[in-house]
């Protein structure tokens, strides 16, 4: 007779792959574990030797350090913990307007603002003398005694500050016919060094912050064509510079 019930042998051979899988399963999910914990283990050590590698160089190098790491996104280091300095520099313009102001008062308190205009360019705060009674006669070098006002006022809120000061003479286009100057540019600037003279020597201006230039016809404000015009270029302009140092 042969055996009865059922052969045992392939039941066995499935509960032995039923059990090699889980075994699997596990080894792969411990594998996993351990590659995730030395990722982990490898980042801090990478830390622990940069954090000392810094730990006695400057705030410089620490801010490289910082930019690095913030921008692999390895780390979060929130910004605003170290304080880097500042490198911004001061608007001049903002000191050139402080100037006008003074200016405008100190002409306005004494009536004589309405005679001067004021302007900022590249150059820096230009304050030109402009009415008829300011104006130099042809061939002359001498302000009549507004424009000596004007100077005189200017100069007193001028020399409050340590801003280098251009005087520029100007004259109309026609030709010198006599006199003590050979030609425009003589005149323009004796024009120029009129102005600068009486700030210097009377109302207290520092000789080291004034410097003269004369343009002579060449840089007309106005027409040469008509007599108005050639007044308005018989003219000084007061020159106030951003800084202290003079053109060379």
């Amino acid at each position: 007779m042969g055996q009865s019930g059922t052969n045992p042998e392939p039941h066995r051979r499935a509960n032995r792959r039923r059990g090699d899988t889980h075994g699997s399963h596990e080894v792969e999910s411990a594998e996993r574990w351990l590659l995730t914990y030395a990722d982990m283990i490898t980042l801090l050590l990478v830390l622990f030797i940069v954090l000392y590698a810094i730990s006695s160089i400057n705030q410089a190098k620490f801010r490289e350090f910082k930019q690095s790491v913030t921008h692999t996104k390895l780390f979060h280091i929130p910004q605003g913990t170290t304080k880097a300095p500042t490198n911004s520099k001061p608007n001049p313009t903002n000191g050139l307007l402080k100037i006008e102001k003074a200016l405008s008062a100190a002409l306005k308190s004494k009536g004589l603002l309405q005679d001067v205009t004021f302007s900022i360019n590249s150059q820096g705060l230009v304050e030109g003398l402009v009415a008829d009674s300011t104006f130099f006669l042809s061939n002359s070098a001498q302000l009549s005694d507004t424009g000596f006002q004007i100077v005189d006022t200017s100069a007193n809120v001028l020399k409050g500050y340590g801003n280098a000061i251009e005087v520029a003479g100007y004259t109309d286009d026609r030709p010198i016919a006599g006199g003590p100057y050979p030609n425009n540019w003589a005149l323009s600037a004796a024009r120029a060094a009129t102005v600068v003279v009486r700030m210097s020597t009377g109302d207290g201006v520092k000789p080291t912050q004034l410097m003269l230039l004369g343009y002579g016809q060449y840089h007309p404000s106005a027409s040469n064509a008509t007599t108005a015009g050639q007044a308005q270029n018989r003219r000084v302009n007061i020159i106030v510079s951003p800084g202290a140092k003079l053109r060379s």
